[in-house]
């Protein structure tokens, strides 16, 4: 019988009839076939290279065994297979040649393909793994036309037919495979693990859309060589694929494109009836080719608004689609996303031209849409960008349909813009003019009587007034009554005070803040330089706008004196700005400082520069290039006297400072104003712009709600975003939330306002700062605390000592961190301010345990900042405090507890406890000691783990750019309790475990002549992790940000041998990339850190370092180096490990 035909055959057993439209030859397959090498195999079938003897043609033979009891293929699945592959021929299916039944065996001779599996095959690009997916959809296409699935795409089943870069592919083996008939259901459960789809897992009903469930997954296997639900083993990853958990890993994804994401967000969705066909995802916008682009992609477009994916909208534009495309019902892409009520998609249309009064085949806009549903957000976006309100379908208006489907709000809101004159008006408003906002704020750091106030005076006088001005104390005042910062020769700690000793010195309190004129409008922020203020200047310094930093520093002190104070404030900036944007040599990209030296001696000697003064501290200052720069800005003055020359010479500086961080903000709003925007859409400066200190623009809104604020009698201190919103709304209807944040920062750049954590908006900055925090800080203040020194108040008890409602000072403590509410009773809320616990460390908290202590786990660190000895953790320990604080709320109350005092907390869970101390000796640390019972070395390790994040997190928060160093204590001194306690610096610690493991790695305690392994020292006792690696083999990638810099100011600039990072670069395997890190803009060591693989590791960078004499940038990773990671997936690139 020839192929083509149809014919019935018995099989000489007796099985079941084969109809495969070809002849079932019964013959023994070495009759006409050699036989040659296995190239493939299975549980019930070989397959294997053969020869047709007459023809010499080759085939691969797939031996399949039938069942015979319980072993082997049952024929009526061997049947199905051949049947399908003879009926369902197509280009991008593997093609059956022949079938032979030889009694105990069914051979099927398919077409041989050479190429290997996809498996093998990694995509160099999208452009690549998209030919690949669009031939397996085209295959799907073919076999779902015929109501077939395949039911197990795989990698491994997908050969590859013509060779990479752009290959041909053929799928293969259709033994899972089942003709779905409509109306009947088909369940199973088989299937690799990780490509199974949910129903497969919960024994649901299959479907064709089970096929594309699997293109999804193999979709993203191709773009990032990770699969996406992948477990730890069979169970996990079916648990993953049922709750559908799966993300876009940044390690994996950073360069995908948004629309391949948007393919595959489209395939891995649980519910199979809205993956679409397979008919559809061959007209998604990725898998299209350009031919077939060029062609019409109306269809494509109107998928990807519903879909609600801007980024292949915004492809398939660029691609030459149609913006004026409409549906079935005739529903423009702005119908469809009104009716989804998609804000980002209908900007998005808008900003493109997109028609905003088109109706659809029922007389219904865009604008109608919208009324209809509710949205009223996207109702103001139809009417700022210019719709007209006063169409109307069937002389209904979109006012009127609002009224009809119970939506008042938005029937008022276009009732007001019926008014075409005032509806252009609030347009108006919210598009930017070209006026930049010049305000420059003006940061005063140093210690007391320093002379910072005297300044601010002198430069908002001007120097034509200085007749006019009178002096607050006489430059030559006897030394008996000076007030000064002196270097106390008897203490341990041998550095600066923050005392000062003049009793009837009356200094300013917390943060002054106060407006004046200095070549321009100005923003004054003097920060008191008394310590028990520093817990509340995070806020002050990690927000970013235009802003330059003066450290004063009175001459009359001796130079070590002077030294130490401006190391210290330097330090106390560069901690907290984020290590986020910094440029070639780990420069501070946004940061400007000028060392200011006051009561210099008037007049100076004829031709003296007044910097001269300051000149000897330069040598000392070194390790604060990055924020002082290449030409470090120091001035001395006369802080009494307006007209010194110092103050001169600070006045060009400052205006300098001003044109500098002006010399974008026109550009930014001429880009804007030249922008080709449809109709009259709403445009704004772009938020990002920020981030380089460029001016905002002036808008008409901004201009309208200072005149609004002056108009009330009495307005409000502090709103959260909603209120505010509300307020704004009353002065221009249209505003939208992204208008208002832009009119919050706009305000924040004049000085008007202060945008905190918790969508706060203070609306008075000097209520903020001095009725709320420097009245809350003050010594003065506490005083008033009476009985109540825990920092512990009910609402009652802290209105009795606060100067304004309790309710909104708490509520802005809270938002920048300094106070915690805690639930007493389900009734009852206390608040916990930490700064002010002035409670003493109760005796009894620590005490011996000595019942078989040598087994008990114990564990202790000490962390500190190595680069700033003393006081700036008193700044940080406050607010670790309260982290510890918040985090226990959602402990059980009953097995839980936290004590805290001045400078200390307790906290204990079950039977472990921990206690964690603010220590200030010869250098400030927080240590940390834990310990419990025999058999909780497990739960004493997680209370330790959880202690470090909080350490963490309050870092990030307060302190960003600080770098705090590892001392682990010695064990087996904590368990005997001994007073002095070894500890180990992080430098050995790291260096030990380069080469070696945590269990393997042992450091010899001097003080007990004991050897202890790195993993006794840090693993409370347990056995070791298998997740549990050692600090060194953390991928470079992850080094912390701050370390960055570091390096980059190490690394960056070239020395006498060459650029060490060049030199770097080649080591480790990125030679051939060297001209693409090379820059002297942006950081090329930075680059090079973010290229590397996840092979490289810290310890690869450390002997990569050493061996080119870099010690300098090896300790600096030896000193900062995590002494592990803990990871859920030992190889993982997600950056998810806990580093400790």
């Amino acid at each position: 019988m020839m192929p083509g035909t149809s014919r019935k055959l018995g099989t000489s057993n007796g099985g079941p009839e084969w109809d495969t439209l070809m002849e079932v030859h019964h013959e023994p397959i070495e009759k006409n076939y050699k036989l040659l090498e296995e190239i493939g195999k299975g549980q019930f079938a070989i397959v294997r290279k053969c020869m047709e003897i007459k023809t010499g043609e080759f085939y691969a033979a797939k031996i399949m065994r039938k069942r015979r009891v319980a072993r082997g293929v049952a024929a009526e699945d061997i049947a199905r297979e051949a049947g399908l592959l003879a009926r369902l021929r197509h280009p991008n299916i593997v093609s059956l040649h022949k079938v032979v039944d030889t009694g105990t065996t069914v051979v099927l001779l398919l077409e041989l393909i050479s190429g290997g599996e996809l498996f093998h095959w990694v995509p160099s690009g999208e452009l690549e793994a998209a030919h690949v997916v669009r031939q397996v959809l085209m295959a799907l296409s073919h076999l779902h036309s015929h109501q077939v699935a395949h039911l197990d795409i795989k990698p491994e089943n997908i050969l590859l037919s013509t060779p990479p870069p752009m290959p041909n592919i053929k799928l293969i083996d259709l033994g899972l495979s089942h003709r779905l008939v409509p109306g009947s259901e088909h369940r199973a459960l088989f299937g690799t693990p990780e490509f199974v789809a949910p129903e497969i897992v919960n024994y649901e009903p299959l479907s064709l859309g089970t096929d594309l469930w699997a293109v999804g997954v193999l979709t993203y296997i191709l773009l990032s060589g990770a699969s996406p639900f992948l477990g730890e083993d069979k169970q996990e990853t079916y648990a993953n694929v049922a709750a559908c958990q799966y993300q876009f890993d940044n390690e994996y994804f950073s360069t995908v494109s948004e629309i391949a994401k948007d393919f595959i967000q489209s395939l891995l969705i649980k519910d199979p009836k809205e993956r679409g066909t397979a008919e559809s995802c061959l007209k998604h916008p990725w898998i299209l080719t350009e031919s077939e682009a060029s062609q019409g992609l109306g269809g494509a477009m109107i998928s990807a608004v519903k879909r609600g994916c801007v980024e292949a909208v915004s492809q398939l534009l660029l691609q030459g689609a149609p913006l004026n495309v409409k549906d079935s019902k005739e529903d423009t892409l702005l119908h469809i996303a009104c009716e989804a009520g998609d804000e980002g998609m209908v900007t998005f249309l808008i900003e493109n031209g997109i028609d905003l009064d088109t109706p659809n085949k029922k007389g219904l806009t865009p604008l109608h849409v919208a009324a209809r549903y509710g949205y009223i957000n996207l109702v103001r976006h139809l009417c700022l960008a210019g719709c007209d309100v006063d169409k109307t379908n069937r002389g209904i208006r979109a006012d009127v349909t609002a009224i009809k489907y119970g939506h008042p709000d938005i029937a008022s809101l276009l009732d007001k813009l019926r008014n075409p004159i005032q509806r252009e008006n609030y347009i108006k408003q919210l598009q930017p003019t070209h006026r930049p906002i010049d305000r420059l704020h003006i940061r005063l750091l140093g210690h007391c009587a320093s002379g910072k106030s005297s300044l601010i005076n002198s430069l908002k006088s001007g120097i034509f007034s200085f007749g006019f001005f009178r002096r607050s104390r006489s430059q030559n005042y006897t030394t008996k009554r000076e007030p000064s910062i002196e270097l106390d020769v008897t203490s341990k700690h041998g550095s600066l005070s923050f005392e000062y000793s003049d009793s009837e010195y009356e200094g300013t309190q917390g943060v002054e803040w106060s407006r004046g004129n200095v070549g321009g409008e100005c923003i004054f922020w003097e920060l008191c330089g008394r310590e028990e203020f520093l817990p509340s200047y995070h806020y002050v310094l990690t927000f970013q706008q235009p802003v330059v930093h003066l450290i004063t520093v009175s001459l009359r002190e001796p130079l070590t004196i002077q030294l130490q104070q401006v190391k210290f404030w330097l330090r106390f900036i560069s901690d907290r700005i984020a290590s986020t944007n910094f440029g070639f040599g780990g420069k501070y990209n946004d940061v400007k400082v000028i060392l200011v030296g006051t009561y210099a001696p008037e007049p100076l000697a004829p031709n003296t520069n007044s910097a001269s003064l300051l000149a000897s501290l330069l040598p000392f200052l070194r390790e604060f290039a990055l924020i002082l720069g290449d030409e470090p800005q120091m001035v001395a003055v006369d802080a009494t006297n307006p007209s010194s020359p110092g103050l001169k010479l600070l006045r060009s500086y400052l205006n300098n400072a001003r044109m500098e961080f002006l010399e974008e903000g026109p550009e930014v709003a001429e880009s804007i104003l030249r922008r080709d925007t449809p109709r009259a859409a709403a445009s704004y400066v772009p938020l990002a712009n920020l981030d380089k200190q460029s001016a905002l623009v002036w808008t008409g809104l901004a201009e309208s709600w200072r005149s609004y604020m002056q108009s009330l009698e009495v307005f409000p201190v502090m709103l959260t975003q909603e209120e505010f919103l509300k307020e704004v709304r009353k002065i221009n209807p249209l505003v939208s939330l992204e208008h208002c944040r832009h009119l919050g920062l706009q305000l924040q750049n004049l000085g008007e306002c202060m945008l905190l954590p918790g969508n706060l908006v203070v609306l008075s900055p000097e209520w903020f700062w001095q009725d709320v925090i420097n009245w809350q800080l003050s010594l003065e203040q506490r005083g008033r605390l009476g009985g109540r020194t825990t920092g512990v108040y009910a609402l009652e008890d802290f209105q009795a000592r606060c100067p304004c409602p309790a309710g909104q000072a708490l509520q802005a403590l809270q938002a920048v961190n300094l106070c915690v509410p805690c639930e007493v009773d389900d009734d009852e809320v206390e608040y916990e301010i930490p700064c002010l616990n002035l409670v003493e460390r109760l005796p009894g908290l620590w005490e011996p345990w000595k019942s078989c202590s040598n087994v008990l786990p114990h564990s202790g660190l000490r962390l500190s900042p190595s680069e700033a000895p003393l006081y700036h953790l008193t700044a940080v320990f406050p607010h670790l405090q309260a982290q510890l604080r918040k985090i226990t709320q959602t402990w059980d109350p009953s097995n839980s507890d936290l004590y805290q005092w001045w400078r200390g907390s307790k906290l204990c869970i079950g039977p472990c406890e921990s206690i964690i101390t603010f220590e200030e000796e010869e250098q400030s640390c927080i240590e940390i000691r834990v310990r419990g019972p025999r058999g909780t070395s497990a739960q004493c390790f997680a209370l330790f783990s959880i202690i470090l994040d909080a350490i963490e997190t309050t870092i990030e928060l307060v302190a960003p750019g600080m770098l705090l160093e590892r001392h682990w204590l010695s064990p087996s001194q904590l368990r005997e309790y001994d007073e002095v306690i070894h500890s180990w610096e992080p430098a050995p610690v790291i260096s030990a475990l380069i080469d070696k493991g945590l269990e393997e790695a042992t450091l010899k305690n001097p003080l007990n002549g004991q050897e202890e392994t790195i993993w006794e020292i840090v693993g409370c006792g347990l056995p070791l992790i298998e997740s549990c690696l050692p600090g060194p083999k953390q991928p470079i990638k992850q080094i912390k940000s701050a370390v960055q810099r570091r390096l980059a100011q190490m690394l960056d600039p070239p020395d006498h041998h060459g650029r060490d990072w060049c030199l770097l670069a080649v080591r480790l395997g990125l030679g051939d990339r060297v001209a693409q890190l090379d820059s002297t803009v942006d950081s090329p060591t930075l680059r090079l850190l973010n290229t590397a693989g996840a092979d490289c590791t810290v310890g690869s960078l450390i002997q990569q370092l050493r061996a080119l004499d870099r010690e300098d940038a090896a300790h600096l990773l030896l000193s900062y180096t995590p002494t592990y990671i803990l990871s859920t997936a030992a190889d993982s690139e997600t950056g998810s490990n806990l580093s400790r």
